[in-house]
């Protein structure tokens, strides 16, 4: 699921989550949205068992509670989440649902949307061909044609007769390059470090200064039909799969029961040829994957695979070292012999796994 977006929703809403029963929490309809409350509400009691039950995501959310918009505290709690809903799949599988059923009740006109800013520059709602939806912080008084008045505790302000933009990105927005990262670790196949590999990726964007030039997006347990739904989703610029690989008997991922399912090569190739246009690179973070990559190449520019067993520490060494070459602005070609360097300058002996395939023109 998308951990992001879950993390952009729950985080404003954590204040009154925390409270409710009391009678400060009662207002939080009025605040942030009768139908994002209850969204809110519904989530969270599925959180909420897993997250007391953890003393370190108890604390994380507590803190984040307390200073909602703390960036640090984000993070933290994200990370917690992150590791809960990787070991409770059908956990994550029901959040991922309830984000999508609210966005598909949501009208979205024409499809373009724009943000509804208050005098301290925070957004406290969308406007999408005269609808008004995803407001936090702030209640809309009248919804008609695209005029809104609205109020909140942090901000004052009315937005009249708000156009639609002539395009639906700026050049900054067409700009920015989405990473998809997909994982996978099947009930009874090895523990593998999948939290802490996308944390040091999240982290080494982080660390550049063109931290804004690309988004992330997060799917945890995937299954077949999640892949493309990602990629269709996401429509983004660089894959990268972290998980178990089988060598001649494909990817491993999962099925419904979170039980081992295997990809086969054909499969893959037949899906990234319907997205040979869009995607630039595909990273294959996986034991055995250089027989997927190779056939996957045949149309991606740019696919990374291992010729054989690649250890943990290996792996996040290697997207540590990729992926920061990628944020500061290099080429795959040499993101990815930073990434081997990485491995070797780790002191772990398996800086040659990692294998680059190109596309033959």
């Amino acid at each position: 699921m998308d951990i992001v977006a879950l993390m952009a929703f729950l985080s404003p809403c954590l204040p009154f989550l925390m409270k409710v029963g009391e009678k400060s929490a009662e207002s939080a309809a009025s605040k942030i949205g009768e139908d994002a409350w209850n969204k809110a509400k519904k989530i969270w009691e599925k959180l909420q068992p897993q997250v007391e039950a953890k003393e370190d995501a108890k604390i994380a959310a507590q803190q984040l509670a307390g200073k909602p918009e703390n960036e640090k505290r984000k993070a933290l709690f994200q990370e917690e989440l992150e590791i809960l809903l990787q070991e409770n799949p059908s956990l994550a599988e029901a959040i991922a649902q309830i984000l999508k059923e609210d966005s598909s009740n949501c009208h979205s006109g024409s499809g373009v949307t724009q943000n509804v800013t208050g005098r301290q520059n925070q957004t406290i709602g969308t406007v999408s061909g005269g609808q008004v939806f995803g407001v936090f912080g702030g209640q809309v008084f009248n919804d008609s044609k695209g005029n809104i008045t609205f109020s909140s505790p942090l901000n004052q302000g009315d937005a009249s007769e708000i156009p639609p933009p002539a395009s639906p990105a700026t050049n900054n927005q067409q700009n920015v390059k989405t990473i998809l990262i997909l994982a996978a670790n099947p009930k009874g196949t090895s523990q593998l470090r999948l939290s802490e590999e996308v944390r040091e990726i999240q982290s080494g964007l982080k660390r550049t200064h063109r931290q804004d030039a690309f988004t992330l997006q997060q799917q945890w347990a995937v299954r077949s039909r999640d892949v493309y739904q990602a990629l269709l989703d996401s429509k983004p610029q660089i894959v990268h799969f972290s998980g178990h690989g089988s060598g001649e008997e494909g990817l491993v991922l999962e099925n419904d029961a979170g039980q081992t399912q295997l990809v086969s090569t054909e499969a893959l190739f037949n899906l990234f040829q319907l997205f040979g246009q869009q995607i630039e690179c595909v990273v294959l973070n996986a034991c055995y994957s250089e027989v997927q990559a190779k056939a996957i190449a045949k149309h991606i520019p740019y696919v990374i695979g291992m010729n054989k067993a690649v250890g943990d520490k290996a792996a996040i060494e290697f997207a540590i070292g990729f992926y920061e070459a990628i944020a500061s602005g290099q080429s795959i070609e040499f993101a990815y012999k930073l990434g081997c360097t990485a491995i070797q300058m780790a002191g772990i002996p398996e800086h040659l796994t990692p294998v680059i395939e190109r596309k033959i023109a």
